[in-house]
């Protein structure tokens, strides 16, 4: 059997530079807290929190008068999780994605110009929330062409993406916002890594006879990847971990392919691909 692993795969820069500085955080002899989980996936947040990090869901959960380090995760978050980190007292780390962080200072650079900001992504994604955030509230979001009905469109719109959307997706609803304005400003948000990593994936399904999709079912981007496997026609299967493997997929593939999401580490890819081998 050949294993065939998509060129652009595992984690991205954004999410390597997150991990890396949460990484260098958990060393010093301080309370961490993580909030939310530094990227989507179970086996990195697993390996924070058995490093002593404290993952919180809010800023609230965080006792007042509560000495430590506060880690906002590569997702991002809106500007009044910023002043209720000021207020309680804690030292920052932000690991926000630089490509996410363009996306919340358009959406509040368009927002403040009276443009009606339209984010093409998956409105209860985290990112999401906060670039909406970012825009004061106003922007809306759109996960896909029919969502638009719905939209009344006056004066300009400016258009954004949540990072890790597909193109072809963004693309569409682009197209149905020109049938319906002229007065339209298109800034393509999607990060240069999600778009070289599905590339990859559509050229790899499409020379084998399996597919498998590697990490979490949180992840967005790793979801994207399954979809569009799916979509070449291809048997596609999303796995998080070897243990999720079943020997029955691969009985009469002579070619299996390999990919994984933008917050899928390297150690588990590797035991993939080890069993397969």
């Amino acid at each position: 059997m050949q294993i065939l692993m998509a060129e652009y795969a595992g984690f991205c820069e954004g999410v390597e530079r997150a991990y890396r500085i949460a990484l260098e955080q958990v060393k010093q002899k301080k309370e961490i807290f993580m909030l939310g989980n530094l990227v989507h996936n179970t086996q990195v947040v697993r390996k924070f929190e058995e490093l002593g990090a404290r993952i919180v869901k809010t800023v609230s959960e965080i006792p007042e008068g509560t000495k430590g380090i506060i880690i906002i995760s590569a997702h991002g978050v809106s500007p009044m999780v910023y002043d209720e980190i000021n207020k309680k007292g804690l030292e920052l780390v932000d690991t926000t994605c630089p490509w996410v962080k363009n996306a919340q200072k358009l959406s509040k650079n368009l927002a403040e110009k009276g443009i009606q900001v339209i984010v093409v992504g998956d409105k209860n994604h985290p990112e999401v929330k906060g670039i909406v955030a970012w825009s004061g509230g106003r922007a809306l979001v759109v996960e896909e062409p029919e969502g638009l009905a719905s939209i009344k469109l006056a004066g300009k719109i400016g258009v954004i993406a949540q990072t890790t959307q597909s193109i072809e997706n963004f693309e569409r609803v682009v197209k149905k916002l020109k049938e319906r304005t002229d007065n339209l400003i298109i800034h393509k948000t999607i990060c240069g890594a999600t778009a070289k990593r599905q590339k990859a994936a559509i050229d790899i399904a499409k020379q084998v006879d399996l597919m498998l999709v590697i990490g979490d079912q949180k992840s967005a981007n790793t979801n994207r990847l399954t979809e569009l496997c799916k979509e070449t026609g291809t048997k596609t299967h999303q796995i998080q971990t070897v243990s999720e493997l079943n020997a029955k997929w691969l009985e009469g593939k002579d070619k299996v392919g390999i990919t994984a999401g933008a917050s899928t580490p390297d150690w588990v890819i590797d035991e993939v691909i080890k069993i397969l081998e």
